[in-house]
């Protein structure tokens, strides 16, 4: 008898272990009674176009315009490659719901962007916005609002939606070093005196006006422009200082000739504005980007800091 009860305690524990977990289970089940992978598109390459839009902006690009913002300026390649693993990797973490739910909706509402991918012949529609202290993502699809994260990575996914266009452009001005560069001419508008150019002469550089040169020194100068990108495009409106600013003679203005390019590319720097830690440059169509003024600081030469 004694033997039997002791059978009887361990299977009515048995059981108590079995209820708990099937209860647990059940829990568990109905937290994920939604596909993870509801957002993500497996195969970026058949993208086709993405339209993104908020309360402040609205663009497009499509494979077809080879990704230009709109049909017409070009996209960063970097952040589009990004942008794409983003979709490809993004995982539901949590669906929220109640009182949650109902903050997110309002914070849609104030500062949400609307997402649409067209790819492999169908769509992808979705709203995006993140918490206040830019921490967590949601995403909301047909009155589901969805907490969601790449596993292993912690910044804040939001923040590529909130890209305004200006900030998705292609930032690469010129990319060519002393291999390719021909001529590299420096005028200084108001100080023509500083004037110099360097050209490439049957087998180097000479700097026109030097017999001797520093030919280190040469092609540390030229080396600057390898790959050389703008912090940010910007756009008339960004500051008003700055559409001012662009109305005037440049402090200093550069002209590269590169056996890559068809035309010769301008940089053009600007005078530096009390209290600011950017400089505004405009290329030769007249764009306006601008840099850290600490980058372009060593563009500021003349023809003496080459003499050997």
């Amino acid at each position: 008898m004694k033997t039997q009860n002791i059978r009887l305690i361990w299977l009515a524990a048995i059981l108590l272990l079995l209820n708990m977990w099937l209860l647990s289970s059940k829990t568990s089940f109905k937290q994920l009674n939604f596909d993870t992978d509801l957002f993500a598109i497996s195969d970026t390459s058949e993208i086709e176009k993405i339209g993104i839009k908020s309360s402040t902006f609205e663009y497009m690009m499509s494979r077809s315009s080879q990704w230009r913002l709109n049909d017409e300026l070009p996209s960063d390649p970097s952040i589009r490659k990004i942008f794409f693993t983003m979709l490809q990797r993004i995982k539901i973490a949590r669906e929220l719901t109640g009182e949650e739910q109902s903050t997110v909706y309002t914070r849609f509402d104030s500062v949400g962007t609307e997402v649409v991918v067209w790819f492999n012949g169908g769509q992808l529609a979705f709203k995006v916005v993140g918490n206040s202290n830019q921490t967590k993502t949601y995403f909301l699809m047909d009155e589901h609002v969805y907490e969601v994260e790449i596993p292993g990575y912690r910044d804040y996914l939001a923040s590529i939606f909130e890209l305004k266009m200006d900030q998705w452009r292609d930032r690469l001005i010129f990319n060519g070093n002393w291999r390719t560069i021909q001529k590299m001419e420096a005028f200084y508008p108001e100080h023509p005196e500083r004037d110099f150019s360097i050209q490439f002469k049957e087998t180097f550089y000479e700097v026109v006006g030097l017999e001797k040169i520093d030919s280190s020194e040469v092609v540390n100068f030229l080396n600057q422009f390898e790959f050389l990108q703008a912090n940010e495009r910007i756009s008339v409106g960004f500051l008003s200082a700055f559409d001012s600013l662009s109305k005037t003679a440049p402090e200093l203005v550069i002209r590269l000739e590169d056996i890559k390019y068809k035309q010769p590319i301008e940089i053009r720097i600007f005078g530096e504005l009390p209290g600011q830690q950017i400089r505004l440059v405009l290329d030769q169509n007249a764009e306006m980007m601008v840099f850290e003024a600490q980058r372009i600081e060593p563009f500021f030469r003349t023809r003496e800091d080459f003499i050997f």
